[in-house]
């Protein structure tokens, strides 16, 4: 499900227009990270700026923006399988779609840094903002599955030939080990990090975490537990975003 406009994605819109940043590649630690919908959170929020945006899915994994905007997925190359031609518009005006190749994913255009180096280039030069979301930087489970099979695109080159890379991390399930080995794998393809977001989607808020302590009292005042959830969950200050 996508993002829509927030406190935290104003932050690292916010931050991006600082670093006068217009061309970056969001990649996570490990797979259904959200990494695709905190990119298409700030490609829309970009295009509600008034920017013209291509965001382009190098991920061959788990591709979704096909389905969720009704499109076909046209096949195209970086430099000479007319990529122009296979974007395609999506419900925000000003926001381009390039959707993950079915055939022609395989081959070494995508594989190549300087050839990939070069797209992001001739794509800047139609695109105001040009955002990527990739696959996961570390292999497991259904990644290990792609790589066997030779679906997987390289993170680590596609991160290398852009002008910098985001780090989506999960908090409450991204390790201190699988940060260090994603920040490894980025120093040493050369890879300009530039910063990290963390993911909430799976820590629960102060509110959650309110409700949840009630039903420690259940048992002895269960009517009283009752009114207090009723009463956490309508408090405006509790729903508010952090």
């Amino acid at each position: 499900m996508y993002l829509y406009n927030n406190a935290a994605i104003e932050t690292v819109y916010a931050r991006i227009q600082r670093q006068n940043i217009r061309q970056l590649a969001l990649c996570s630690t490990q797979h259904e990270a959200g990494n695709s919908s905190i990119a298409w959170a700030l490609a829309k929020r970009a295009a509600q700026s008034g920017k013209r945006v291509l965001l382009i899915e190098l991920n061959r994994c788990s591709p979704i923006f096909a389905q969720q905007q009704s499109h076909a997925s046209p096949e195209w190359l970086p430099l000479t399988g007319h990529w122009e031609h296979a974007a395609q518009e999506s419900e925000q005006a000003g926001l381009m779609l390039l959707c993950s190749p079915e055939k022609t994913g395989h081959c070494v255009e995508f594989r190549d840094q300087e050839t990939l180096r070069l797209f992001f280039q001739s794509c800047l030069g139609q695109f105001d903002m040009v955002i990527c979301d990739t696959e996961p930087l570390i292999s497991s489970g259904k990644i290990n599955e792609a790589f066997e099979s030779g679906d997987n695109l390289p993170v680590d080159i596609i991160c290398a030939a852009s002008e910098t890379t985001l780090l989506n991390v999960v908090t409450g399930q991204t390790t201190e080990s699988q940060v260090d080995e994603a920040r490894d794998i980025l120093h040493q393809s050369g890879a300009q990090l530039c910063g990290v977001i963390m993911n909430d989607q799976h820590a629960p808020g102060l509110k959650q975490e309110l409700i949840r302590e009630t039903y420690r009292f259940n048992r002895v005042f269960p009517k009283l537990m009752q009114r207090l959830r009723a009463r956490l969950d309508k408090m405006v200050l509790l729903n508010q975003e952090l």
